[in-house]
C-alpha cells in the first residue's frame, strides 16, 4: 500500500453502462467495473494521449514493482454516501447478537454486499438495519421514499437489436442490457498517485476515458462519465492491524501472499483486449482474489502477462495489484476453526 496523494474519484455517468458478465452474453450486465477493467481503460486512454513510448515506460514501472499510481475497483455511491464491499468473513450475526444490527429475519444479513465506508472503518459505532444489499444506519432510512427498500442506484434496461447474416441476409433479434444510474448515484474509486510528476497526465487519461467510455459497446456511446477528483485520506497506518481488506482484485505474487488470504473468493478474469490494435482478440484467462478478500497482513499482488499467442502489436497485462485498507481493531470475523 503506497503513501502517495490519495483521491476519491467520482464517476457521474452521462450514458448507460454495460459491463459484460459472460462472453457473448449481452442480456446480462454487471453494475461495477473491477480494478483490472478500470486500469486497462486508463492505460489505453493514456496511450491515446501520450503515445506508445510514454505508455511503455509507464507500464514498465508497474512491472518493476514501482507503480506510479494505483486504483481500487469501482464501488457505488448515492448522494454523499460512499459504499465499499462487505469484507468476506465479516460476522454480521455477531453484530446482530450485540444489538448493533436489527433484522426481522436472519436471512436478511446474508443479502448484505455493501457497507458505508465510514461505518466499516469505525467498526459500526451506531445502530444499523439491512436495506436490500446495503447495511445502513437506522437514522438514514428517512432519506428514502420507502424505508424497506435499499437506496436506488438506477435500473437495468434492455434494448432489442437485430443481427443481420452477411451471407443470407436473415435477421436475428437479441437483447442488450445496460444500467442507467440515477442523477444522484454513480460509481467511485480510489486513485493513489505515487509519482507526482505524472499526476496531471493520469488525471487527463481518466477524463479521456470518461469521454471514450468504460465497458462494452462504447462505439454506441455507452459508458461515458464525468470524473470529479476529491482529495481524500486513509486511516493512519497501523502496523498492528490484524486484518486488511482489499478494495481491488489481487493476483498474489508469492506463496506467502496466497497463505495470508484468510477469507476470500476467487474470480476468473478473461475477455477481450482493451486497445485500439486488439479489438476482438481474446486475452488469456487469469485468476484473482475478489474485492472484499481479507488478508492477515499487507500484500502487494502483481501485474500478470496475459498476451495471447500470435498477438504481436503489444504485450497485454492484467492489473492484479492490491489496494488494501486496514480493518479497525475489534472488528468481528467468522471463526476459522
Amino acid at each position: 500500500m503506497g503513501k502517495g496523494k490519495l483521491y476519491r474519484v467520482l464517476m457521474h455517468f452521462t450514458t448507460p453502462l454495460h459491463i459484460g458478465e459472460k462472453e457473448k452474453i449481452y442480456n446480462i450486465t454487471q453494475t461495477f467495473a473491477h480494478s483490472d477493467t478500470l486500469m486497462s481503460g486508463i492505460i489505453n486512454a493514456y496511450s491515446l494521449l501520450y503515445g506508445n513510448s510514454s505508455t511503455n515506460q509507464l507500464v514498465e514501472s508497474f512491472l518493476q514493482k514501482s507503480p506510479p499510481f494505483e486504483v481500487s475497483s469501482t464501488m457505488p455511491y448515492v448522494g454523499n454516501e460512499f459504499f465499499v464491499p462487505k469484507p468476506i468473513g465479516l460476522n454480521l450475526h455477531l453484530y446482530k447478537d450485540k444489538g448493533i444490527i436489527e433484522v426481522e429475519k436472519d436471512k436478511e444479513i446474508k443479502k448484505v454486499k455493501f457497507i458505508r465506508e465510514k461505518d466499516l472503518l469505525s467498526n459500526f459505532p451506531g445502530k444499523y438495519k439491512v436495506a436490500g444489499s446495503f447495511l445502513l444506519p437506522k437514522d438514514m432510512f428517512h432519506k428514502f421514499d420507502d424505508s424497506k427498500k435499499a437506496p436506488s442506484l438506477g435500473k437495468v434496461k434492455e434494448r432489442a437489436r437485430v443481427l443481420i447474416d452477411r451471407l443470407s441476409s436473415s435477421s436475428n433479434i437479441y437483447y442488450f442490457s445496460h444500467f442507467e444510474f440515477k442523477d444522484n448515484a454513480g460509481l467511485w474509486f480510489y486513485l493513489r498517485i505515487n509519482d507526482q510528476s505524472l499526476e496531471d497526465k493520469v488525471k487527463a487519461a481518466i477524463r479521456l476515458l470518461g469521454d471514450e467510455g468504460l465497458g462494452g459497446d462504447r462505439t454506441c456511446g455507452l459508458g461515458s462519465f464525468e470524473a470529479k477528483f476529491v482529495e481524500s485520506s486513509m486511516p493512519q497506518e497501523n502496523d498492528r492491524a490484524k486484518y486488511y481488506v482489499s478494495l481491488s482484485l489481487v493476483n498474489p505474487q508469492s506463496e506467502d501472499e496466497i497463505k495470508s488470504a484468510l477469507y476470500y473468493e476467487i474470480l476468473t478474469r478473461s475477455g477481450y483486449i482493451y486497445s485500439k490494435t486488439g479489438l476482438g482478440v481474446k486475452r488469456k484467462a487469469v485468476r484473482a482474489f475478489a474485492e472484499g478478500t481479507v488478508f492477515s497482513g499487507k500484500v502487494c499482488g502483481r501485474v500478470v502477462d496475459v498476451t495471447p499467442q500470435k498477438f504481436s502489436p503489444h504485450r497485454v497485462y492484467c492489473f492484479g495489484l492490491a489496494f488494501l485498507v486496514p480493518l479497525p481493531e475489534g472488528v468481528m470475523m467468522i471463526d476459522r476453526k
